[in-house]
This record gives structure tokens, sequence and C-alpha cells, in this order.
């Protein structure tokens, strides 16, 4: 006869596996704070205004110093959500096909190493309405980071808006860089610079274009230091889209930094990208109209894409004072004429006569009071 061991089983022990760490950098060194709020920083001001414009930098150095989350951000690392986010806007913007494959072949690569997504400083270039800002706007929502947009055509400055004003300034404050990247949790936010050749400085000799040599060069970028911090950043691993529609007037240096994509639009791509701004505008209203048949989208076809992303409200309004919950091509018609759009003489342009506005106000009139009759079954 046996006996059972009395002595007790040992219990198997399961060894937890830690969780990958996080990928990530240090955004500015603790030293450089210190030196500024104890050391360098000291400085003695000569006016009210820069006594000021000290105070609120001394404040900005003690947030960094004082901020819960550190120096440390994290790195965009593609997974496989962000990757079909990409990968999704083949069907919205078709003629963007290039741009997107290049982005998703860096993210998957990078996805499989399990590595930050870096990605070289690019231009997209095309004709005035093809979709360039809609698609960098469309391009960083799926990217799922913070996202800044420049006009540069608003840009008067020898670049402010990019490096920030020195204290000796009235108007001194951080720039958008340095805001973008301090308020973010991620250390690879989008930059948008929306019509890049489009920079206006009052002063042409100090034009804003030469504050980006240093910010689209990765090693420059990586010891940023905005005029107003005076603090070094890690701007090396932002994401900067550019939109153009001619590069001539930047320098060679500039374009030498920037990978360009012409975009052109093709006959074949037109119904998807018109779809798709029915969609975007309509989802505005709470999709509240059918979507066009593909006849009603190829009577217009001719109009840019920018021009259809306004006709669309527009003509949401028309349809709506018939009653309707569909649009017609009278209704697209009659926007075209509001936006001055198609051959000369097409509608009043600018404002509506007399006559047309009662008109206007009788028919709304009968589309509130009316009772809704059920929808027809398409």
């Amino acid at each position: 006869m046996t006996t059972k061991s009395s002595s007790p089983r040992k219990k198997r022990v399961s060894l937890a596996v830690p969780p990958p760490e996080p990928v990530g950098l240090h955004l500015f060194d603790y030293h450089d704070v210190d030196r500024r709020l104890h050391g360098d920083g000291i400085m003695t001001s000569t006016s009210d205004d820069e006594g000021h414009a000290q105070a609120r930098q001394r404040a900005l150095w003690n947030r960094l110093y004082q901020d819960e989350r550190g120096s440390w951000r994290a790195l965009l690392v593609p997974d496989a959500e962000m990757i079909a986010r990409i990968a999704a806007l083949d069907r919205t913007c078709p003629q963007f096909r290039d741009v997107t494959a290049w982005v998703l072949r860096a993210a998957t690569l990078a996805m499989a190493g399990g590595q930050p997504l870096r990605l070289d400083p690019c231009v997209l270039l095309g004709a005035p309405g093809v979709g360039k800002t809609f698609y960098a706007r469309r391009l960083s929502q799926a990217f799922g980071v913070a996202t800044l947009t420049i006009p540069m055509n608003l840009v008067t400055d020898r670049g402010s808006w990019f490096s920030g004003l020195a204290p000796v300034w009235r108007a001194s404050a951080p720039g958008k860089v340095a805001q973008l990247l301090l308020d973010s949790n991620c250390a690879s936010p989008v930059i948008v610079i929306d019509e890049i050749e489009k920079a206006s400085p009052l002063n042409p000799t100090e034009t804003p274009i030469n504050v980006l040599h240093s910010l689209l060069e990765r090693e420059n970028a990586s010891r940023f230091t905005d005029e107003f911090l005076e603090v070094p950043l890690r701007a090396d691993h932002i994401i900067w889209l550019a939109t153009a529609n001619d590069l001539s007037p930047l320098p060679t240096s500039i374009v030498d930094r920037l990978i360009a994509f012409e975009i052109t639009l093709e006959p074949g791509q037109m119904l998807a990208i018109q779809r798709s701004l029915f969609e975007e505008a309509n989802a505005v209203t709470g999709g509240l109209f059918a979507a066009p048949t593909d006849a009603l989208l190829e009577q217009v076809m001719a109009e840019t894409p920018r021009a259809m992303s306004r006709l669309w409200p527009i003509a949401f309004g028309f349809s709506c004072l018939e009653g309707r919950r569909h649009v017609t091509r009278a209704d697209l018609a009659q926007a075209e004429g509001v936006l001055r759009l198609g051959r000369e003489g097409r509608g009043r342009i600018g404002f509506l006569s007399g006559m047309a506005v009662e008109e206007m106000k009788t028919k709304l009139g009968e589309a509130l009071v009316r009772p809704r009759s059920p929808e027809r079954k398409r």
C-alpha cells in the first residue's frame, strides 16, 4: 500500500512578462532649464515691457521644471489600426496614392521593428483646388497625434511663428513649434505648412523660410532652440507636410530638404473624390441628405475638389427650401451661380433680387409648416 507524501506540493511560479518599454525621448534637458532658472536666466530688465516678458519666460521655465510628465515624451509607433486608417485614404483621396503608398511603406517597416515612424519632410505639389490641404488634414488625422497647420501666407515676419520672439520684444512669446511640443504628450506631432511658397514678410531680407533650414534638417532639429524659451528641444521627430502650387519661389536649399510629390487629377479618380466630398459635407448636416447618383456626380465632374467642398453646403440649402432631402442638378446649378462658377452669365452674382428674396422666404415658410411625408423607397 502506498502512502501519499505529506510534503506540500510546490506551486508553479509564473513569471509575469513585463510590458514593453514605451518608445520615446527626453524632450529637453533639466540641466538646461536649471541653468536658465538659477544662472544664465537671471537678467536685469531695462523696461517694464521687458520685465513682464522676462517674468513670463521664467514662468515657462518653472512650468517645465515642475511638469508632472517630466521631460519624457512618447514617439509615434505605428500599429495595425493606424496603418488601416492610412490605407483607407486611397478610397477618399485616390489622387494622392503615391504619397499614401510612401507613408504606408514607412509605417509598415516601423511597426515590424517596433520603432518610431520617421518620415522625411515632404511637399504636395499641384494646381490650386486639387485637394492638397484636404489630404494633409486627413493624413494628419490618420496618424492620431497633435496637429498644427501654419498658413504661410499669414506669416509676415522673419519666422516668429516657428521660432518664437525673444523677451526684448513687447509681443514676445514662444513659437508655435515649441508650444506644440511642450503641450503634446507625443514628440511626433504633425505640422502642415500650407502654401509654403507664399510667405509675404514685411521685410524681404528676413524671410521666415530661413527658419526652416534648421527645422527641416534632422540633425539641427535635434537641438532646436526657440528664441523665447531658450532651452533646446528635440524637434527631430516632427512630421512635416507642406503644400505648394509652385516650388520656384523657394530657395534650392529648402527644396532639397523636401520630398516632392506632384499631384494631378485623373478623370477616373474624380467620381470617388466627389463622393467623398459629399459625404464629408453631409456629415456636417447630420446625414440629412440621400447619397447622389453617379449620374449626378458626373455632371459636376469638371469642378475642382475645392469648388465642390463649397458647393455642397449651398446646394443643401436650396434642397431644404424645396422640402427635399436629396440634391438635384438644379440645386447644384444655383449653388454654382452663388459662387460665380461655370460659364459667364450663369445666375446673378453676389446678391439676390428683391423678388428672389421674397420667393425664397415664401418657400422657407412653406417648408417649415409642410407636414413631413414618408420617405419614398429608392
